[in-house]
């Protein structure tokens, strides 16, 4: 039998690709330089699924008396990514990440168990697993309120209108998710798995959410979505040096260094440590912490370059990540002009550019071509 589409089904079907559009839009503009803009896609694309999955599974497969356990599983699965994908959004950008976002997902892979289990026996009836599920769904969108409602709150610097289009575009998927849950939840307990009208619906905020987005450039994304973290509001300084110890660029939140002259030699002697001892040249990553002089410190190595950042408060499981990738894009992009130190300094002006992102008001220092220099000894620094 042919797959019959009604005009409510176009319309869902339609929706599914809009919200494909919106999850590439960041794809293009930034090539996911961040988790946080992979965050945002990945929502995006689970509710493009879950609509076009509503639009076109019925159609092929007809609808039954009795449910169909497959189109419930993954109806369930769909939302239920989206709904995580929703919550590290929100998290990343209201608090920065941590390394215990990954336990996130174990309730998530619990609850989806329980459902995938119960569904054949229970012919897809509404079931305890069920519950639980839906629980910890709810539970997850509540979070994801909270945090965005957070995201309101001290935004009145000069980008606040770039911070206003990543609420507005927050919100946009915080309402597509509540309502494609909300189907989900009825679908089951009614057993109206027929209806299109949530499905359909999205393509409103779809459309709404590209109107948002779609005018950003890459700089505008930055300040919009990075812009937007928590993480600025504790980093007091961030500094890159080229793979030998010369400085490259210096930007701090005030007029002042936090780290001075005296104190500055000691941190090159921590880089210039962390350049002997960390992992040879190639294109993998190394990572160290310390404290310094009450400060903390994360130094991210690179290829050819280094970035330190100097942060106050608990930023560090937020920063090792974000200047992981910052450095990584901006070595990948520049990887011709930093041979050498001198080269180097050619494009320390777009590197100031980039990593002001992780500052609220950056006062920016780029060193003028300077003498190499050898660290010496580190007096007070302790590695962690």
């Amino acid at each position: 039998m042919p797959p019959t589409f009604d005009a409510l089904r176009i319309v869902s079907l339609g929706s599914g690709f809009a919200w494909w559009a919106v999850g590439i839009v960041p794809a293009i503009r930034t090539r996911l330089a961040s988790r946080l803009e992979r965050a945002v896609a990945a929502t995006a694309f689970f509710l493009g699924g879950w609509a076009f999955l509503d639009a076109v599974y019925p159609a092929f497969a007809g609808v039954s008396p009795t449910p169909d356990v497959v189109f419930i599983g993954l109806r369930v699965t769909l939302i239920s990514f989206a709904t995580l994908a929703l919550l590290l959004t929100t998290k990343w950008m209201a608090r920065g990440r941590s390394r215990y976002d990954a336990l996130l997902v174990l309730p998530l892979i619990g609850s989806l168990g329980l459902v995938w289990t119960e569904l054949p026996s229970r012919a897809g009836s509404p079931s305890w697993g069920y519950g639980l599920w839906a629980a910890q769904q709810l539970v997850y969108v509540g979070a994801s309120i909270v945090l965005s409602a957070s995201l309101v709150r001290g935004r009145t610097d000069p980008s606040a209108g770039f911070r206003r289009r990543s609420l507005w575009t927050v919100a946009i998927l915080v309402v597509a998710v509540a309502v494609s849950l909300s189907a989900n939840l009825y679908a089951t307990l009614t057993s109206a798995f027929d209806e299109g009208w949530a499905s359909a619906s999205l393509i409103i905020a779809a459309g709404l959410g590209l109107a948002v987005i779609l005018p950003l450039s890459v700089d505008d994304w930055n300040k919009a979505f990075r812009g937007a973290s928590a993480i600025q509001e504790r980093v007091t300084a961030i500094y890159m040096f080229y793979r030998t110890g010369e400085p490259l660029v210096a930007l701090a939140s005030s007029r002042n260094l936090p780290i001075g002259a005296e104190q500055l030699e000691g941190l090159l002697a921590v880089v210039g440590n962390f350049v002997e001892t960390s992992v040879p040249l190639s294109r993998g990553y190394a990572v160290t912490a310390m404290r310094y002089e009450g400060l903390g410190i994360v130094a991210v190595r690179g290829e050819f370059v280094i970035v330190a950042a100097v942060y106050d408060g608990p930023a560090y499981d937020a920063l090792r990540g974000e200047l992981t990738q910052a450095l990584k894009v901006f070595e990948e992009r520049s990887w011709r002009q930093l041979g050498t130190w001198e080269d180097a300094t050619t494009v320390a002006e777009s590197a100031a550019e980039e990593l002001s992102n992780f500052l609220e008001h950056p006062e920016r220092t780029v060193p003028p071509r300077l003498p190499k220099v050898s660290p010496p000894e580190v007096k007070s620094g302790k590695a962690s």
